[in-house]
């Protein structure tokens, strides 16, 4: 009785629903794999950006503090609206004109003549205009 049980355990289609399970087992796996990177690159991509938030918000408290004081709100109309007080005077620093920029060099004799020669093979779409 013992060899009618072992033959029907080994039969081909046992060994065969075996292997499918298996390969459906291994494919399960992968999936939660796969699943599992790509939520651990989520978690950097989100915690990165966490504390970028937290940074610009203690930079804008800071900036909030600032702007709770009397000196702060001067110093922020003077930098943004460049004002001045009664009986100051503004400076203003203008910067040297930039050198006006040089000629466009005249090709010579042979650059003209390839010039010429080559525009003749080339389509009436890639020719440059004069």
């Amino acid at each position: 009785m013992g060899s009618s049980k072992n033959q029907r355990l080994y039969s081909k289609p046992v060994l065969i629903g075996l292997i499918i399970m298996i390969g459906l087992l291994a494919r399960g796996t992968f999936e939660v794999y796969q699943k599992e990177k790509e939520s651990r690159k989520n978690v950097a991509m989100v915690k990165r950006e966490y504390d970028a938030l937290m940074e610009r918000r203690d930079l804008l408290k800071k900036e909030t503090e600032k702007l709770a004081t009397e000196e702060g709100i001067e110093a922020a109309l003077r930098e943004k609206y460049q004002v001045s007080k009664e009986g100051e005077s503004v400076l203003v620093v203008v910067d040297k004109p930039l050198p006006p920029p040089p000629p466009p060099e005249q090709p010579d004799f042979f650059s003209k003549m390839w010039n010429n020669v080559s525009s003749i093979f080339k389509s009436d779409e890639e020719v440059p205009e004069r």
